[in-house]
C-alpha cells in the first residue's frame, strides 16, 4: 500500500460537464475547496438504479489485452448499477470509438461483443448492472448481430450520422489510413470524449433511453490512460463514471512532467490505470505517490534514465573530524569527472569493506558506522549530486546490510552499489557468485523502500567482471522503482574495462537494465573516443 493519506472517495452529484477539459476544471474546483453545482433536491446518495463504484484501493490497474475483457472489467470496476449500457462489436474500431464516446455522453458503461467475452457473460453483466436498456451501435444489421448479447433488455439502436473530425481521425488509426495515422504510434487513438459526437444525435438518443440526468458520479478519481486501439470502451466507461482522464505517454507517469504536474495539482483520492503499460497496482501506486510527494532527483526528474552518470569513489577517512567537510573534495572531483566524461556527477561512498577475518559477527565484512558516513552523504546530496552506498557482502546475502543502511536509503538520490564477486561462500551462495534470487532480494527491498517513502527512482549498481557472477542473471525482474546498472569492472585501479569483459557483461542483460563501464585514470581530450558506443552507457566509473 502506498503511503499517502487516502480519504474515502466521495460521490458528489453535479451537472456532468460535456468534455474532459470541463471535467478536469470541475474536479480542480472540488480539490480547491470550492463547490460544484448539484442537481436540485439531490443530497449525494446514489439511487438504486444508478450507482458508480469507488475503486477498490488507492490504485487499480485494468490491464487485459483483449478489448472485450478490458471493457467488462472496466464496467465492473466503475459501476455498481446502471439502467443503460452501450454495446458494440469488439472487432470494429469505428464502432468501439463511437460506443466509448456514447457511453461518456449518456453516463453508461460500454461493453463489447465478439471478443474474449462470451454473450452469456455480457448478459450476466447487464443483469448485474440492472441495465434494462442497451444502446447498440450501428445499423440494423449490426444490431441484429449482437442480439444474443442483449438478453431481455430493450434495444435502442444508435447510428449517428457522422463522427466529429476528432473521432474520425481516431477511427482511421484502426482502419489503416496511412495519411491519418500517428506516425510515432499508429496504435494510438484519440480520447473518446462526449464532444466527439454531434449534440443533436446525442439529444435524440437521450429521448429514447431512461433519464440519467445529473447522476451522482465519482469525484477526485483519476483514470490514467495511454489511449490505444482496444482501450476505447474501457476509457469511455471510466469517463461515464466521472473519472478525470489524464493521458500518460507510454504508461509511465514518472517520465511525463506534464502528467506529474497534473497529478500534483489535483491530488487525487485514487488512480485507475487502463492498459498493460502501467504495470501492477503497486507500480502505479509508487508513480502516483512520488508525483504527489514533490520529491525529485537532483536533476529535478523522477527517473534516472535516459541519461548518463559518472561516479567518483569516496571513503570517509578513519578519525576525520568533519566528514561533511572532507566529502566536499569528493564532490569537487565528481563534478570534474562529470565534465570530462560527459555525465551527471555521482559519488560512491564506502559503507562496508571486505575483511580477511570473520570478525565478531562472522561475515568477513567491516561496516562503517552510520554516524560517520551520514554527514558525508548529506553533504554530497546537499551539493546536488547522487550517492551510491558501496557495500561488500562477505558471507551474508547482498541484502543483509540494508537494515542498517535504511535510514540513508530513505533519502532521495541515495542508491546502492554491490559486488557479487566479493561474496564469500555461505548462506546459499558459492564464493565469487550469487544466485539471481539474492540480487532480486536487493531489488525488491529497494523498490519497497521507494514505494513506502514516495522516493524517486533508486539506482542499484552491480559490479561484474563476468556475467556469471550472478547466476541466471537474465531472470532478474526489475520494477520501475529501481534502475539496475551492470558495470563491467576494470582489471585494476586506473585501467579501463577490458574489451572481453565488456562483451561478456554487456551481453544478454536483463530487461529494463542499464550498463556501466570503468574509465582509465588517463582520459584523452575526447573521452568519447575510448568509450563503448553499443549498447549505450548509463554509468561511467571514474574510480
Amino acid at each position: 500500500m502506498w503511503p499517502v493519506v487516502i480519504r474515502n472517495a466521495r460521490f458528489v452529484p453535479y451537472h456532468r460537464p460535456a468534455s474532459a477539459a470541463a471535467l478536469i476544471a470541475a474536479t480542480a474546483l472540488v480539490l480547491a475547496g470550492c463547490t460544484v453545482p448539484t442537481a436540485e433536491g439531490v443530497d449525494g446518495r446514489t439511487g438504486e438504479n444508478f450507482q458508480v463504484r469507488e475503486p477498490s484501493g488507492p490504485t487499480l490497474v485494468l490491464d487485459s489485452s483483449d478489448p472485450a475483457e478490458l471493457a467488462l472489467t472496466a464496467s465492473q470496476a466503475f459501476f455498481h448499477a446502471s439502467p443503460v449500457a452501450v454495446l458494440a462489436p469488439a472487432d470494429d474500431a469505428d464502432a468501439r470509438s463511437t460506443a466509448a464516446a456514447t457511453g461518456a455522453a449518456v453516463t453508461a458503461p460500454v461493453l463489447l461483443t465478439d471478443g474474449g467475452v462470451s454473450d452469456t457473460n455480457i448478459v450476466t453483466e447487464l443483469e448485474r448492472l440492472g441495465a434494462g436498456t442497451v444502446v447498440v451501435i450501428g445499423n440494423e444489421e449490426a444490431a441484429a448481430e449482437v442480439g444474443a448479447a442483449t438478453g431481455e433488455a430493450e434495444v435502442v439502436r444508435f447510428d449517428p450520422g457522422a463522427l466529429s473530425a476528432a473521432a474520425e481521425a481516431a477511427a482511421s488509426a484502426g482502419r489503416g489510413d496511412d495519411d491519418k495515422k500517428d506516425k510515432k504510434n499508429p496504435a494510438k487513438v484519440e480520447m473518446p470524449t462526449a464532444d466527439r459526437l454531434d449534440a443533436a444525435d446525442v439529444d435524440g438518443l437521450r429521448a429514447e433511453i431512461p433519464d440519467v440526468t445529473d447522476p451522482p458520479l465519482l469525484q477526485e478519481i483519476l483514470v490514467a490512460v495511454d489511449p490505444k486501439l482496444g482501450h476505447e470502451a474501457a476509457i469511455g466507461t471510466a469517463l461515464a463514471a466521472g473519472a478525470v482522464p489524464v493521458e500518460v505517454p507510454g504508461g509511465n507517469i514518472a517520465t511525463s512532467p506534464e502528467t506529474v504536474d497534473t497529478i500534483r495539482t489535483l491530488k487525487p483520492l485514487g488512480v485507475v490505470g487502463i492498459g498493460d503499460g502501467f504495470g501492477t497496482a503497486e507500480d502505479l501506486g509508487w508513480q502516483v505517490t512520488v508525483a504527489t510527494s514533490g520529491e525529485t532527483l537532483p536533476s529535478g526528474t523522477l527517473t534516472l534514465f535516459p541519461g548518463r552518470y559518472v561516479s567518483t569513489s569516496y571513503a570517509v577517512p578513519a578519525g576525520v573530524a568533519d566528514p561533511a567537510d572532507d566529502a566536499a573534495r569528493a564532490v569537487d572531483a565528481a563534478a570534474l569527472n562529470g565534465d570530462t566524461l560527459g555525465g551527471a556527477p555521482l559519488v560512491t561512498v564506502t559503507a562496508s569493506v571486505r575483511s580477511s577475518t570473520a570478525g565478531d559477527d562472522g561475515d568477513y565484512v567491516d561496516e562503517q558506522p552510520l554516524e560517520l558516513i551520514t554527514p558525508a552523504v548529506d553533504a554530497i546530496r546537499g551539493a546536488g549530486q547522487l550517492v551510491l552506498l558501496d557495500i561488500a557482502p562477505g558471507s551474508q546475502p547482498l541484502a543483509a546490510q540494508l537494515d542498517d543502511l535504511e535510514p540513508l536509503l530513505t533519502k532521495p538520490g541515495v542508491g546502492l552499489s554491490v559486488h557479487p564477486e566479493f561474496r564469500v561462500a555461505g548462506n546459499g551462495a558459492e564464493t565469487g557468485a550469487v544466485p539471481v534470487a539474492e540480487l532480486q532480494a536487493v531489488v525488491d527491498r529497494l523498490a519497497k523502500i521507494a514505494t513506502a517513502q514516495g522516493l524517486p527512482q533508486v539506482m542499484l549498481e552491480v559490479h561484474q567482471s563476468t556475467s556469471a557472477s550472478v547466476v541466471d542473471r537474465a531472470d532478474l525482474d526489475v520494477p520501475p522503482q529501481v534502475a539496475v546498472v551492470f558495470t563491467a569492472a576494470a582489471p585494476s585501479e586506473g585501467r579501463a574495462t577490458a574489451d572481453g569483459v565488456w562483451a561478456d557483461v554487456a551481453g544478454d542483460i536483463p530487461a529494463h537494465t542499464f550498463l556501466g563501464w570503468s574509465a582509465p585514470s588517463e582520459v584523452p581530450a575526447d573521452a568519447t573516443s575510448i568509450m563503448p558506443t553499443e549498447p549505450l552507457l548509463g554509468l561511467v566509473s571514474a574510480g
